[in-house]
């Protein structure tokens, strides 16, 4: 009996008995295995470019690796200026000067614009396309590095204002005539990247059964100016 209550005693002593940091570390770790399958088993709803193809993503790093080129020229340029203007260079001042000038002026679209973009044309014969698309065109193209922007017969600055009407979009209050024609001035083909990214304005036409098109010109002539009363 003796030795049966001493292996009893051993047996007793070898046996594991949680205490309270054992509890709070296998809490830990239940809380964490409940994240990481969560995680897992998450929609892709909220990031689209988990199903997008390969050239897709390729094309839309090349269009952020183009922007970051041209931020990081500004930046240089930027940079050279204030050094410049430090050593009390007046023909840098005066250069810089009429450089911001004309970039009001175009901002304000009292002059008007030439040189290398796109020309964007869309078929819409059942008027499926609104407003709406043609803003998120705009401001595509703008991000994308648009100087200036025509509408149809209309100048696009910063009070430019999109509207739905009986003869369908207006803009400024003017209609606008189909095919719906836009104008941009810029980084050519970056605005053609910016326009064909999946998901963007040119998936919103073609899934509104309406025609795409946009077209790569060394030359676009924006003439159409805004009256500096109204800038």
């Amino acid at each position: 009996m003796a030795e049966s209550s001493e292996a009893r005693e051993a047996l007793r002593r070898l046996a594991f008995t949680p205490a309270r940091p054992h509890l709070v570390i296998g809490l830990l770790f239940l809380v964490l295995g409940l994240l990481v399958t969560v995680a897992l088993l998450r929609p892709d709803g909220d990031e689209p470019w988990r199903n997008a193809r390969t050239e897709d993503l390729v094309q839309i790093l090349d269009d952020l690796g183009a922007r970051q080129g041209r931020l990081d020229a500004e930046a240089a340029r930027l940079a050279r200026l204030q050094d410049d203007l430090e050593r009390g260079s007046t023909v840098e001042a005066l250069a810089e000067s009429r450089r911001t000038l004309e970039g009001l002026q175009v901002l304000t679209g009292t002059t008007a614009v030439y040189g290398p973009g796109i020309t964007i044309t869309i078929t819409d014969p059942d008027g499926a396309v609104d407003s709406v698309v043609l803003l998120d065109a705009v401001q595509e193209l703008r991000d994308a590095g648009a100087e200036a922007i025509q509408v149809g017969s209309t100048r696009i600055v910063v009070d430019t204002w999109f509207g739905d009407g009986p003869e369908g979009i207006v803009v400024d209050g003017q209609p606008v005539p189909s095919p719906i024609r836009v104008l941009a001035i810029g980084d050519a083909e970056g605005l053609a990247a910016a326009m064909s990214i999946p998901g963007g304005v040119a998936d919103s036409v073609r899934t509104r059964g309406a025609e795409f098109e946009a077209s790569v010109d060394d030359s676009v002539s924006i003439s159409v100016t805004v009256p500096e009363s109204a800038g």
